[in-house]
């Protein structure tokens, strides 16, 4: 399994190495990717997983893995995700790693549908992501717009609204 930190502190539960300490003192990686980490090798240990960053916003936390590798980490019948979700005491979706903002929002975002993903310049400067979903979707969301709006910015770095058409 590939992590953020090394295989050594996947392994100890109490420390890490001084190169992952640094890397958590200069904001490279969060304590959430390190827990995280820590629970996907007790579940899934050494399978072809690549865990790249967890995200959290209100009480949904997002694992962004490897493309192709979202459901070894959901397991057999969701098994992983709800030990996570138990240890944790979260919602936890699990996302493949993307650059295409419109994939990332339909996965994030799903049962509901996404009509598309709009770059909106502001006349100031600046720029943000507008993502279109139908209006009788609002329902469908997995948790509350702010929230996924939330998460969204915090992966792809550029502010983003959610807007019901």
């Amino acid at each position: 399994m590939k992590a953020p930190i090394c295989e050594v502190c996947l392994k100890t539960d109490d420390i890490l190495c001084p190169a992952d300490e640094k890397k958590l003192q200069d904001g490279v990686i969060s304590e959430l990717d390190v827990k995280v980490a820590r629970l996907l090798y007790r579940m899934i240990g050494d399978a072809e997983v690549e865990f790249k960053k967890a995200v959290e916003a209100g009480d949904l936390v997002v694992l962004i893995v490897g493309i192709g590798q979202a459901a070894l980490v959901i397991g057999k019948g969701g098994k992983n995700v709800k030990t996570l979700m138990r240890e944790l005491g979260k919602r936890v979706r699990v996302i493949e790693d993307t650059e295409d903002v419109k994939k990332l929002a339909t996965d994030l975002l799903l049962p509901a549908r996404v009509f598309g993903v709009n770059v909106v310049f502001r006349p100031g400067g600046g720029q943000y992501y507008k993502v279109l979903v139908p209006r009788m979707d609002r329902g469908k969301l997995p948790a509350p717009p702010e929230v996924l709006e939330d998460i969204i910015t915090k992966i792809t770095g550029k502010e983003s609204k959610i807007v019901f058409a």
